[in-house]
Order: C-alpha cells, then structure tokens, then sequence
C-alpha cells in the first residue's frame, strides 16, 4: 500500500500525451509532398511518417537526391519531419534512375544501411503523383532462375 502512495505523486507530475484529431492529422501529412526526387541518378528512400502513436494514419514517401548519402537523406528527413510533429520510418532504399528530358526512371539497387525498398510500392507512389504519370518506370528483373532447383 506505501508504494501505491509513493506513486500517486508522480502520476500528478506526469502530464498526459494530447491526442490529436483524426483530420489534424491527416491534414499535416497530406501537406508534405509525396515524392521529391532530382534529374540524373538519384540515391532514395522510401519512408513511413505520420503522428505519434497513430501509424494507421501513415503516409509513405520516397526522398531522393544527386549529392546526398542514405543516411544524409534520412537525417534531412527526419529533423525536417519532427519540427512539425511527424514521426518517419525507414521502409528502405535504392537508387532511381530519372531522366527527365526522355521521360524515363529505372529502380534498381539497395540501400546498405536500410535495406532494399519494396521497388514495386516505390513504382505505385511515382506512377500516383501527376508529375510521373506518364513516365516509363522500369523495374529489375529478378533472376528466376536462382528459385529453381
């Protein structure tokens, strides 16, 4: 009984976590653009973000650039998505091939810190945004093959 009143002053130091509304929530993620990606060869991530403790109402995104590691790319993110109280996941990474002028992307590689992106969720999120629309995206062809006995 003495633990429980020893704990009772705590419980009033503690303030409770506010919870945000569902169309708070959904307003900030749909604010923050789904796909950012640069012309020429570009290292990626496809990323999960949304509110803490809601992941139901998650948005992925891909993040790219020309100049910048994996791991800059996520940090950038990261520090960009927590000044607005969004929370980031990374789902992997690869590289995309952009070329603007002749309307063509390649997926292809993995990311050694996070792993490889699900490469077909990342064609579906570039094929939905009006940018890409009629962009051919090309997939790697996975070796069969190497399945078979």
């Amino acid at each position: 009984m003495k633990t429980l009143n020893l704990l009772a002053p705590v419980s009033q130091l503690v303030k409770p976590i506010r919870r945000q509304s569902a169309s708070r929530v959904n307003a900030l993620l749909i604010n923050v653009p789904r796909v950012q990606l640069s012309n020429g060869k570009n290292k990626y991530l496809l990323m999960m973000i949304h509110m803490h403790g809601l992941t139901r109402f998650g948005r992925t995104i891909v993040r790219g650039s020309t100049s910048k590691d994996h791991e800059e790319i996520f940090e950038e993110i990261e520090k960009e998505m927590d000044k607005i109280g969004i929370c980031t996941k990374c789902l992997g990474g690869g590289f995309i091939s952009n070329k603007e002028d002749k309307k063509v992307m390649k997926i292809y590689g993995c990311c050694k810190t996070f792993g490889e992106a699900p490469h077909g969720r990342t064609k579906d999120i570039l094929l939905s945004w009006t940018k890409f629309q009629h962009y051919n995206i090309i997939l790697p062809k996975r070796n069969m093959n190497a399945y078979q006995e």
